[in-house]
C-alpha cells in the first residue's frame, strides 16, 4: 500500500536516474564541433511512429528552432513522455520506467512525474490493462495516447533510452562504486534474468548496477517494494553522475556520446535540443518539481487472473493535471 511519509520524504529522488543520465549526456554534446553534434542528433532522432522522416516534417506543436544558429530563441512550453526501456532480441520492448516532464523553456522551469508501471487504465485499442503494458502493445506511441487520454493532457515529445545503453556508460566509465546493503539473489530463466550480488562496497559493473537498480524479487525471503528500488536507482544515478562529470570521464567522452547515438530515441530535433541546452544553461535559476502520481495497490480480477494493479482516483489525476497546466502556463 502507498505511504504518504515515502512521498515526503523521498518526493524528489523518485526517477531521476533515467533524466539524470539524459541531461548529463547532452550537455556534454555542447564541447562536440557542429559537425559531430548534427551526426549525434540524426541518431537519436525517430518520430514516435518509428518512421524516419525530415525532422523538418516533424509535428510543428510546440514550435521548435529549426537550426543550432537560432538556438537561443527559446521552445514554446510542452509535455515529453520519457521512457527507460528493456529492449531484447526477438521479444517487443518493455518500459520499465515511464515518465512525464512538463517544460518551461523561457522560465527555465520543469515539473517531471512519475508514472508508476501498474497504472490501470484504459489502453486506445485494448482495455483497461497496466501503463506498462502499452509499451509492448504498440510501443512509445501508445503510451503516449494511454496517458493523454488518462491524464487529459497533450504529450507532443518523447525519449527513450534502453538498458543496454546504461551497461554500456557504466562499464565505459569503469563502473561504479556502491555499498551493497544485502545479499541480493534472483533467477527468472525465462527471462534471463540472473542477480547475485553479495552485501559491502565494491565496484560494480554495468551489468551488475543494473541488477542493483531493478532488483525487487528475492530468493532469499521478503521481496522489496518498488519504492526501496527508487531508492537504489537514485544511488546509482548519484554515483554514475559523480564520476561521469569528474576529470577522469572528459578523454571518453567522445565514446559515451557515441553510446547515446545508439541508445537513445527521441523526436526532438538537434536546434530544439540546443535550444533546450541555451535555456537551462544557467542551473541557479532553474526551477525543478518533482513528484510521483499517487495512488493505492489492489488486488483486481483481469482477464481471469487476479492480480495486483495501482488504482489511481480521479482527484489524483485532477492534481496532476493542474501541476502540468500550471507550469506550461503563459
Amino acid at each position: 500500500m502507498f505511504n504518504q511519509s515515502f512521498f515526503k520524504r523521498y518526493g524528489k529522488q523518485i526517477a531521476f536516474h533515467l533524466v539524470s543520465w539524459c541531461i548529463l549526456l547532452m550537455l556534454a554534446a555542447v564541447a562536440y564541433t557542429v559537425m559531430e553534434y548534427r551526426q549525434l542528433a540524426e541518431k537519436w532522432y525517430m518520430p514516435i511512429d518509428g518512421k524516419v522522416q525530415d525532422s523538418a516534417q516533424a509535428n510543428p506543436e510546440p514550435s521548435p528552432p529549426r537550426s543550432l544558429a537560432s538556438a537561443t530563441t527559446p521552445m514554446k512550453p510542452f509535455v515529453a513522455l520519457i521512457l527507460g526501456i528493456d529492449s531484447r532480441d526477438g521479444e517487443a520492448a518493455r518500459s520499465d520506467t515511464i515518465m512525464l516532464a512538463a517544460i518551461h523553456p523561457a522560465k527555465q522551469s520543469a515539473y517531471l512525474i512519475s508514472i508508476p508501471r501498474d497504472s490501470y487504465l484504459d489502453i486506445p485499442g485494448r482495455g483497461y490493462d497496466k501503463v506498462n503494458h502499452a509499451m509492448a502493445f504498440g510501443g512509445p506511441k501508445l503510451v503516449k495516447q494511454s496517458l493523454e487520454q488518462f491524464l487529459g493532457i497533450e504529450i507532443s515529445r518523447y525519449v527513450t533510452v534502453d538498458f543496454e545503453g546504461f551497461r554500456k556508460v557504466v562499464d565505459e566509465l569503469g563502473g561504479v562504486a556502491i555499498d551493497v546493503k544485502k545479499r541480493m539473489k534472483y533467477s527468472d530463466p525465462s527471462d534471463d534474468t540472473f542477480i547475485d550480488l553479495q552485501p559491502g562496497l565494491q565496484l560494480l559493473t554495468g551489468e551488475q548496477a543494473l541488477d542493483y537498480a531493478r532488483f525487487r524479487k528475492s530468493d532469499l525471503g521478503k521481496e522489496d517494494s518498488d519504492y526501496q528500488r527508487i531508492e537504489r536507482q537514485q544511488e546509482i544515478m548519484e554515483a554514475l553522475v559523480s564520476k561521469g562529470t569528474s576529470s577522469e570521464a572528459l578523454p571518453k567522452m567522445h565514446s559515451l556520446l557515441s553510446i547515446m547515438g545508439e541508445h537513445v530515441k527521441m523526436d526532438l530535433t538537434e536546434g530544439e535540443i540546443a535550444s533546450l541546452l541555451f535555456s537551462f544553461s544557467d542551473p541557479k535559476d532553474n526551477l525543478l518539481k518533482t513528484d510521483t502520481l499517487i495512488g493505492r495497490d489492489e488486488r483486481i480480477w483481469h482477464n481471469g487472473v487476479l492480480g495486483w494493479y495501482h488504482l489511481v482516483p480521479s482527484a489524483e489525476r485532477e492534481r496532476v493535471q493542474q501541476q502540468i497546466r500550471q507550469v506550461l502556463s503563459p
